[in-house]
Order: structure tokens, then sequence, then C-alpha cells
């Protein structure tokens, strides 16, 4: 676990399967009321996140409050761009607290020692990730013919 932003009772950590918070993260996505958290839940429980992919968890006086991840695709087809902030949740009593920004900043920094130069969002929100320097840049298709803006900003 890489401990990478901690302020005032609030954590942020980079957790893969090995970690201590794993279950504790897989939990807390498993009792998310977003439907997207099925598809993280079950990518946790199947092995995804190897080698720099991760979870991001942010902890509020020791609970979690939210999550995203850091992780080579996206669901896109065809789509060769890497890699990707995804799954970007943040419980609705923790939300006003910039946990979001927080979550994504460290997944920047994970994903730039881990050599790249540019990252990837992928969402149908306007408005949100430009407020944290990210610009369209295109968009993607996934399996179910659904076309979202692809986000990117470089690190």
């Amino acid at each position: 676990m890489d401990q990478i932003s901690q302020s005032s009772g609030t954590s942020i950590a980079a957790i893969n399967p090995a970690d201590s918070l794993w279950s504790t993260a897989l939990a807390f996505v498993d009792a998310c009321p977003w439907r997207g958290a099925r598809s993280l839940a079950r990518k946790m429980r199947e092995g995804y996140f190897t080698g720099w992919q991760c979870v991001i968890l942010a902890m509020v006086d020791g609970e979690p409050a939210g999550f995203c991840t850091l992780a080579a695709e996206d669901g896109l087809v065809d789509d060769d761009r890497t890699p990707f902030i995804g799954y970007v949740y943040v419980g609705e009593r923790f939300r006003g607290r910039r946990l979001s920004e927080r979550m994504i900043r460290v997944a920047e920094d994970r994903a730039r020692a881990a050599g790249f130069t540019c990252m990837y969002i992928r969402s149908g929100e306007e408005g949100l990730y430009e407020k944290f320097g990210y610009e369209p840049c295109g968009v993607g298709r996934d399996r179910h013919g659904e076309v979202e803006t692809v986000f990117s900003r470089e690190l």
C-alpha cells in the first residue's frame, strides 16, 4: 500500500490485492449503491489489478469514503490509449471535501511513477474533469455501443 496523501483525518492510498485495506475496499465497493461498482467488485475479486494497476481508496476518520482506479484500459473497444482513471466514486455524505480530486492526483502520481506521460478519463460528465485540468480529446465506444467523451491530461 502506498499511503500517498494524508491530512486532517483523511488519507488516500493506492492499494492492490496484497494490501491490508483490500478487503475493506472490496466491502465498501460491494455496498456501494452506484451500479458501476458491481463491475469493479468483480474485477477486484478476479485479480484484475496487477503491477502498477491499483484501486485508490479514500478514508475519512478510518472509514472508507471513496474510490477510483488506475488501470491500463477502461472498457473501450479498439482503443489503445492508456492509462485510465476509472470508477470515480465518493460516498454521498463525504462529498464536497475534494476527495475526487485528491484520488485523481494520487492516480496521476502513480501513473507518472510507472513512466506514463499522459492520463485518460472516460466519462459522460461535462464540466467535472475539466476543473482538474482534463480536456476532451475524442470519444470512445464501449462493448455495449455506448459512446462517451475521453478526457486527457499531460502528466
